[in-house]
């Protein structure tokens, strides 16, 4: 804890350093000028993902990340997100995390290929994936005969004490899904790993560069950069750009499309995280730990109500052996003055015994006595969320004047905390279309219009109305 606290406590130092260089900007000449084919806006997970996909399909790319090298801000911050696939034939969700599967091993190849010692190992974290819920959603797992990934059911507690040796309540029911690289994510090696591939294949990560103006020109583009170090800033011209901007994608379009500004609204959400205290976790019998182990990733939502539902993982286990667990809620959400200073907000009170409160409820499915008193506050941070109105990202052309769409500018972005166990296939999806090339698999084809032009159009139209 006193860590992470030093390091946020130097990180903001720095922010506040190169804040007042930036304020008085010194123009030159452009360093990132070069032969790009696209440039790449972000370097969280979607923008690095994109990014690979553009070099590994033979696109000379630019990625921009304003932050220092290091990412310790963003929604894609962190070493465990809930990577799942169990959903009914069709379902868009169930393929994006497929085919990210698919694509990560392709990554890992080419690395290995260049001589890296890197694995599947090093992005997933294979484990049990628990779907704890309220009696009333039983109409929601029809489709489970259905699919063809292994799972298990228990719909009584006597039921899920003989299967899963878990304590059940009476008006909630627990699938658990059993499959290779479902369990967690690993954001922040995505992201490392998409950097090398990238520079492997001959592009250019570039840390610490702001985009501090996007703008039209006759033939493409022209990004404003300022060189966070340095305070400089410099003029690039491009014909094609992604932009994954993430919360900022509203403000960084706001020349050339600016119904983002509308399309896609930030809010504030949490993370906290506890151990398990190393008393009560040597207590527990062989059977016992790896019993909790089992329970995560655990998605509960066993109190039939948006803001009570909540979702949990393993993030780490400390030196002593003992489990780190992450915890936060989709709908626990609140505005943001701010945006720029939302990420070293910290939890309040309320926040921290709501999460408390929640993984206690989550973890009394064991039966072992494990109370409040056995969760030690790690630390806790907040992050953002990009929503659209649907929840629904967007991967999309952006529209032109005119309506129609721009065959130069894709936008990812309103990922509303779904788009981790995606993230490659979102990055697919994004250089298929500055590439304007498609994919005859009907999920694919599925995906794509379910985030595509005419939906974001169509949501556009409905603000004006």
């Amino acid at each position: 804890m006193q860590k992470r606290i030093l390091a946020n406590s130097v990180s903001l130092v720095v922010i506040g350093f190169f804040t007042l260089l930036v304020g008085s900007p010194v123009k030159a000449q452009s360093d990132l000028s070069g032969d790009w084919d696209v440039v790449v806006i972000g370097g969280g997970l979607m923008g690095s993902s994109a990014a690979w996909q553009l070099a590994r399909s033979g696109q000379k790319v630019l990625l921009l990340e304003k932050q220092v090298a290091v990412y310790t801000q963003g929604s894609s911050f962190g070493e465990a997100r809930i990577s799942r696939s169990l959903g009914p034939p069709g379902d868009i969700w169930s393929y994006m995390h497929n085919r990210t599967v698919a694509d990560a091993r392709e990554l890992i190849d080419m690395l290995q290929q260049h001589g890296e010692s890197v694995d599947m190992n090093d992005i997933y974290s294979t484990s049990p994936v628990n779907y704890v819920r309220h009696e009333s959603r039983l109409d929601s797992i029809a489709y489970l005969p259905e699919q063809h990934d292994r799972y298990e059911l228990a719909t009584t507690p006597e039921q899920a004490r003989e299967r899963f040796g878990l304590m059940l309540p009476h008006d909630a029911f627990i699938v658990r899904e059993h499959k290779d690289y479902s369990g967690t994510i690993n954001p922040s090696a995505v992201i490392s790993l998409t950097h090398r591939a990238t520079t492997l294949l001959g592009g250019r990560v570039a840390y610490g560069r702001h985009v501090s103006r996007l703008s039209r020109t006759s033939d493409g583009f022209e990004l404003s950069i300022i060189d966070i170090a340095s305070g400089r800033s410099e003029q690039l011209k491009v014909e094609k750009i992604v932009s994954a901007a993430g919360p900022y994608t509203g403000e960084l379009l706001q020349e050339v499309a600016p119904e983002f500004d509308r399309l896609i609204t930030p809010k504030r959400v949490f993370l906290a995280f506890f151990e398990v205290t190393p008393q009560f976790w040597e207590e527990l019998s062989p059977p016992e730990q790896l019993g909790l182990r089992n329970l995560f990733p655990g998605i509960n939502s066993t109190v039939p109500t948006r803001g009570a539902g909540s979702f949990s993982m393993i993030e780490r286990f400390t030196d002593h052996g003992t489990p780190v667990i992450k915890i936060g809620g989709h709908f626990q959400r609140s505005d943001i003055q701010e945006l720029d200073s939302i990420w070293q907000q910290s939890l309040s009170e309320a926040e921290i015994e709501w999460a408390r409160a929640s993984l206690v409820r989550h973890l009394s499915l064991l039966g072992i006595g494990l109370t409040a008193d056995h969760l030690r506050l790690d630390s806790g941070y907040s992050c953002v969320y990009s929503l659209t109105t649907s929840e629904v990202p967007y991967v999309t052309n952006a529209p032109m004047a005119d309506g129609r769409a721009d065959p130069g500018l894709v936008v990812i972005g309103g990922l509303s905390g779904v788009g981790a166990k995606g993230s490659l296939a979102y990055g697919a999806i994004a250089a298929d279309l500055i590439l304007n090339r498609s994919d005859t698999d009907a999920d694919y084809q599925a995906a794509r219009q379910a985030f595509g032009f005419e939906r974001m159009r169509r949501d556009s139209l409905a603000f004006q109305q």
